[in-house]
């Protein structure tokens, strides 16, 4: 039987001509041939979610949080469930098991694949980080202003010039609104991490983090 119309998911931001301003979703558009045997990979990537190919950094994300204390979400490799693991022991069991048909009888193995296969989103990617991510709902959290204040130094070059985030003027100082920042780090969590130096990845750490 044919498979239903395919999602289409996220698309590179419009006006991303600089690495401060411009980024990808973790999910991509996809498209497929109808009638051919449905894997954990296709299934995965039909939906528009995207694997970890051959980027260490973002199988480094997943391993360094796949070693965390409180990880419930453990994987078995040749009989063993395995309490740590390398990038290559990683890999080696998302390539396996994205073969395998889906459905499953073991619907848990594949929301594993899904845990440890598919590209880290930033917001992921800073859940290692010793400090965490300052709340962004409706409700503007009185951290969003400490972090302004505390990098006041740091609001011009880093929010102005390069985010090129709406300033107000503060007595002799340019800075932000705290709900601008917000709705700045808001939007880029759920972008695809790339790398720590990645300048998506890197400004967010620097601003969206509690202090």
């Amino acid at each position: 039987m044919a498979l239903d119309p395919l999602t289409k998911g996220g698309i590179a931001l419009a006006g991303g001509a600089s690495a401060a301003t411009g980024g990808y979703l973790v999910y991509s558009n996809i498209s497929s041939s109808p009638n051919q045997t449905e894997t954990f990979r296709s299934k995965i990537t039909s939906s528009g979610r995207l694997l970890i190919e051959n980027n260490d950094s973002q199988w480094n994300v997943k391993v360094a949080i796949y070693g965390k204390n409180g990880n419930s979400n453990k994987i078995t490799i040749g009989g063993q469930e395995k309490s740590t693991l390398t990038k290559d022991e990683l890999s080696h069991w998302c390539s396996d098991n994205l073969r395998l048909e889906y459905p499953s009888k073991n619907s848990s193995l594949f929301s594993l694949v899904e845990k440890w296969c598919i590209v880290p989103s930033i917001k992921e990617a800073l859940s290692r980080e010793s400090k965490a991510i300052i709340p962004v709902g409706d409700s503007l959290d009185n951290g969003w202003q400490s972090k302004i204040s505390a990098k006041q130094q740091n609001v011009k070059s880093d929010l102005i010039d390069t985010l090129k985030l709406t300033s107000e003027s503060s007595g002799s100082n340019n800075t932000v609104k705290p709900e601008v920042l917000r709705d700045w780090c808001k939007g880029r969590l759920e972008l695809v991490y790339t790398s720590d130096t990645e300048n998506h990845y890197s400004l967010s750490k620097d601003w969206c983090l509690q202090q």
